[in-house]
């Protein structure tokens, strides 16, 4: 039998609606994270107009990630509670509001209120549902998928980096920070009109649905934060779920120091500043085929052992840095580093997927973000706390390996994907007084 007739169709123009769900989260992931990846780009603006300290300009960066790391498990209840959309425009309006709301500031206080606060919660309710979306609306080709979400992380900066450095030079960074919050917003806005989290939400099935299988009706908002509660009580007291948070927290130490500092690290071994910053620029450039390619692979391999190798990977290139004296040194480090460093995060969705099935996504996922915004944040932090304490690069450098290889050792005690876990924690769901039937 030909295994497509297997398959419910659910087109739009051709082709089924969650491949446009990808095309919607790509597009609005990359109009928000470009904002907080090109962070790099205000640092001299703002010093030269108020002659902060890069120090208390890059707390701004940390703070950012404190206050997504924080909200990234509201983020994900909110959404499995309220819905996807109506969490997705309170993001766009708290970005918008947030990044111009910094283009009017004139003191220390209000960028970390503005930049760090407003907007870090914003990009905690984008990191978390936008991949929650696509989880949801694929039952196969799901590795393909989140590959060409994740993507979007390298291809922000990429993109938006040189454009707002142009607006800065022409108009200031003010304008540069208005333009960035209203533009992105409306972009944004126009996307979410058709953005969907659910199948059940359309009234259609997931990509890869059997023709037999039925679509599942939209659940109310009492069921649906019965089941966040029940799943969330079960999930909170098991080693996998902290060790998931735990992982996610020091792969993303590893690589915030090397975004932040990487740059600083080639200038202070006497590297142009302009092809310091085309270091950074590869790395990115790399982590864009990486992520999509580790997130295909492991749907063919083990998800488990891509995490591991790309936590390998970029721990171990790090170690490069100590002897890096010439440009090729760099761009040498910078290729292997992309490679890891794009793979680093892309399949933790897939591992949630295959441990925890059809319980709440972004219950599981927010709490992962949650360690990721945190490591995030203390990663940009400490990396220049140690050169500040030691006057040199090389414990920055240590940390960041360290960090990166301690994830991949935690990787080693992660349970086999192959096996769901918590299967029964629908048992526990109470609506209204009474317990519910089992899902399976």
């Amino acid at each position: 039998m030909d295994n497509r007739s297997m398959f419910s169709p659910m087109r739009l123009g051709g082709a089924h609606y969650a491949w446009v769900i990808v095309g919607l989260a790509f597009g609005i992931q990359t109009a928000s994270s470009s904002m907080r990846l090109a962070f790099g780009t205000f640092v001299d603006p703002l010093a030269e107009t108020y002659g902060w300290s890069n120090g208390s300009i890059g707390l701004a960066y940390a703070i950012q990630f404190a206050a997504s790391a924080a909200f990234a498990p509201v983020a994900g209840w909110m959404g499995d509670v309220y819905g996807t959309r109506r969490t997705l425009l309170v993001g766009v309006v708290l970005f918008s509001a947030g990044i111009m709301l910094t283009g009017t500031m004139d003191s220390l206080w209000e960028f970390y209120l503005f930049y760090g606060v407003i907007v870090g919660i914003a990009l905690a309710v984008f990191m978390v549902l936008l991949v929650s979306a696509v989880t949801y609306w694929f039952k196969t080709q799901q590795g393909l998928a989140i590959g060409v979400l994740m993507a979007s992380f390298g291809v922000g900066p990429l993109l938006a980096a040189p454009i707002i450095v142009y607006i800065i030079n022409q108009f200031g960074w003010q304008t540069a920070m208005a333009g960035s919050g209203l533009g992105s917003g409306l972009v944004m806005l126009v996307l979410i009109a058709r953005f969907y989290g659910k199948p059940s939400d359309k009234g259609e099935k997931p990509y890869g649905a059997l023709a037999t299988d039925l679509v599942e009706p939209p659940s109310d908002r009492a069921r649906l934060t019965a089941e966040s509660r029940a799943f969330f009580n079960r999930a909170r007291g098991t080693f996998n779920f902290w060790n998931l948070v735990n992982i996610h927290f020091l792969g993303c130490v590893g690589h915030s120091i090397i975004i932040v500092y990487a740059a600083s690290i080639a200038i202070h071994e006497g590297i142009d500043s302009v092809v310091a910053a085309g270091v950074v620029s590869t790395f990115f450039g790399l982590s864009i085929a990486s992520r999509f390619w580790t997130a295909f692979l492991a749907d063919y391999f083990s998800p488990r052992g891509i995490m591991f190798a790309s936590f390998l990977l970029q721990g171990i290139t790090v170690f490069m840095l100590l002897e890096a004296s010439a440009v090729w040194h760099f761009y040498l480090f910078a290729v292997i580093f992309g490679i890891g460093y794009g793979g680093e995060g892309t399949v933790f969705p897939m591992l949630d997927r295959s441990y925890y099935k059809k319980a709440p996504f972004g219950t599981s996922y927010g709490w992962q973000m949650f360690g990721a915004s945190l490591g995030m944040g203390l990663g940009g932090w400490v990396g220049g706390y140690l050169f500040d304490v030691t006057g040199a690069y090389t414990w920055t450098i240590i940390v960041s390996a360290a960090t990166s290889l301690g994830g991949m050792v935690s990787i080693l005690f992660l349970a086999d994907p192959r096996h769901e876990l918590i299967p029964d924690w629908d048992k526990d769901i109470v609506v209204d007084g009474g317990a519910l039937p089992h899902m399976h």
